[in-house]
Protein backbone atom coordinates (compact mmCIF):
# COMPACT_ATOMS: atom_id res chain seq x y z
CA UNK A 1 0.00 0.00 0.00
CA UNK A 2 1.14 3.97 -1.03
CA UNK A 3 0.34 6.22 1.56
CA UNK A 4 1.78 10.33 1.11
CA UNK A 5 2.07 12.40 3.32
CA UNK A 6 2.60 16.32 3.16
CA UNK A 7 3.74 18.59 5.50
CA UNK A 8 3.32 22.32 4.68
CA UNK A 9 5.98 25.05 5.56
CA UNK A 10 8.10 22.62 7.01
CA UNK A 11 11.72 20.69 6.21
CA UNK A 12 13.83 18.04 8.16
CA UNK A 13 16.34 19.60 10.44
CA UNK A 14 19.45 19.12 8.06
CA UNK A 15 22.18 17.41 9.45
CA UNK A 16 24.50 20.19 9.62
CA UNK A 17 22.58 22.17 12.28
CA UNK A 18 22.32 18.66 14.05
CA UNK A 19 25.98 18.20 14.15
CA UNK A 20 27.09 21.96 14.34
CA UNK A 21 24.62 22.42 18.10
CA UNK A 22 24.90 21.00 21.54
CA UNK A 23 23.08 18.20 22.76
CA UNK A 24 20.15 19.77 24.59
CA UNK A 25 19.52 21.65 20.86
CA UNK A 26 19.52 18.52 18.98
CA UNK A 27 17.54 16.53 21.00
CA UNK A 28 14.71 19.61 20.85
CA UNK A 29 15.14 19.90 16.85
CA UNK A 30 14.83 15.99 16.44
CA UNK A 31 11.82 15.65 19.22
CA UNK A 32 10.20 18.86 16.96
CA UNK A 33 10.80 17.30 13.73
CA UNK A 34 8.97 13.96 15.08
CA UNK A 35 6.07 15.79 16.83
CA UNK A 36 5.39 17.60 13.48
CA UNK A 37 5.30 13.84 11.82
CA UNK A 38 3.31 12.44 14.01
CA UNK A 39 0.79 15.65 14.09
CA UNK A 40 0.29 15.44 10.35
CA UNK A 41 0.29 11.73 9.70
CA UNK A 42 -2.77 11.44 12.57
CA UNK A 43 -4.71 14.24 10.90
CA UNK A 44 -3.59 12.49 7.38
CA UNK A 45 -4.44 8.99 8.52
CA UNK A 46 -1.39 7.61 7.51
CA UNK A 47 -1.48 3.95 9.13
CA UNK A 48 1.32 2.77 11.41
CA UNK A 49 3.79 0.65 10.19
CA UNK A 50 3.64 -3.35 10.50
CA UNK A 51 6.88 -4.16 8.11
CA UNK A 52 9.10 -2.81 6.02
CA UNK A 53 8.49 0.01 3.47
CA UNK A 54 10.37 2.38 0.97
CA UNK A 55 10.83 6.08 1.72
CA UNK A 56 10.52 8.27 -0.96
CA UNK A 57 10.60 12.20 0.01
CA UNK A 58 10.08 15.64 -1.97
CA UNK A 59 11.79 19.01 -0.53
CA UNK A 60 9.83 21.86 -2.28
CA UNK A 61 11.71 24.74 -2.12
CA UNK A 62 11.01 28.30 -1.98
CA UNK A 63 12.17 30.90 -4.54
CA UNK A 64 15.66 31.75 -4.05
CA UNK A 65 15.74 29.71 -1.39
CA UNK A 66 19.43 27.15 -0.94
CA UNK A 67 19.07 23.47 -0.45
CA UNK A 68 21.21 21.65 1.54
CA UNK A 69 22.82 18.81 0.21
CA UNK A 70 20.44 15.73 -0.62
CA UNK A 71 21.24 13.38 1.71
CA UNK A 72 21.66 16.36 4.67
CA UNK A 73 17.70 15.72 5.32
CA UNK A 74 17.86 11.62 5.34
CA UNK A 75 18.46 11.46 9.01
CA UNK A 76 16.51 13.76 10.47
CA UNK A 77 13.49 12.66 8.85
CA UNK A 78 14.21 8.62 9.26
CA UNK A 79 14.54 9.38 13.16
CA UNK A 80 11.32 11.03 13.10
CA UNK A 81 9.67 8.42 11.01
CA UNK A 82 10.84 5.82 13.43
CA UNK A 83 9.51 7.73 16.26
CA UNK A 84 6.03 8.79 15.06
CA UNK A 85 5.99 4.71 14.19
CA UNK A 86 5.39 5.39 10.59
CA UNK A 87 8.41 2.89 9.89
CA UNK A 88 9.30 0.04 12.12
CA UNK A 89 13.21 1.12 12.12
CA UNK A 90 15.38 2.46 10.75
CA UNK A 91 17.69 -0.31 9.57
CA UNK A 92 18.78 -1.54 6.17
CA UNK A 93 16.72 -4.55 7.02
CA UNK A 94 13.44 -2.37 7.68
CA UNK A 95 13.73 0.86 5.11
CA UNK A 96 14.64 1.57 1.66
CA UNK A 97 15.25 5.31 1.10
CA UNK A 98 15.31 6.87 -2.06
CA UNK A 99 17.39 10.48 -2.63
CA UNK A 100 15.16 13.25 -1.85
CA UNK A 101 13.63 14.78 -4.97
CA UNK A 102 13.59 18.88 -4.87
CA UNK A 103 11.05 21.17 -6.26
CA UNK A 104 10.23 25.08 -6.16
CA UNK A 105 6.73 26.38 -5.06
CA UNK A 106 5.50 29.37 -3.59
CA UNK A 107 5.97 27.73 0.12
CA UNK A 108 8.49 25.36 1.65
CA UNK A 109 7.36 22.07 1.64
CA UNK A 110 8.25 17.61 2.14
CA UNK A 111 6.07 15.28 0.95
CA UNK A 112 6.78 11.87 2.09
CA UNK A 113 5.65 8.44 -0.16
CA UNK A 114 5.61 5.40 1.55
CA UNK A 115 5.24 2.21 0.17
CA UNK A 116 4.72 -1.15 2.41
CA UNK A 117 7.04 -3.98 0.72
CA UNK A 118 7.02 -7.30 1.23
CA UNK A 119 8.39 -8.69 4.35
CA UNK A 120 12.07 -9.93 3.82
CA UNK A 121 12.31 -13.53 3.42
CA UNK A 122 14.29 -15.59 6.35
CA UNK A 123 16.69 -17.95 5.64
CA UNK A 124 16.01 -22.00 6.08
CA UNK A 125 17.73 -22.91 9.44
CA UNK A 126 19.01 -26.36 9.15
CA UNK A 127 19.31 -27.89 12.87
CA UNK A 128 21.89 -29.82 13.47
CA UNK A 129 22.20 -32.47 16.34
CA UNK A 130 24.77 -32.66 18.67
CA UNK A 131 27.24 -35.41 18.28
CA UNK A 132 26.16 -35.83 14.33
CA UNK A 133 28.89 -35.76 11.76
CA UNK A 134 26.50 -34.55 9.38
Amino acid sequence: MVQVLVIPGWHPTPLNKLIGCGIGKRARLKRGDADLVAIYAHEQGVDRATGPRRVAFTITLRPRERACDPDAYTKSLLDALKTAQLIVDDRRQMVTTDQPEFDRGPRRATTIVLTDLDPPAKPARTTRRKGSDQ
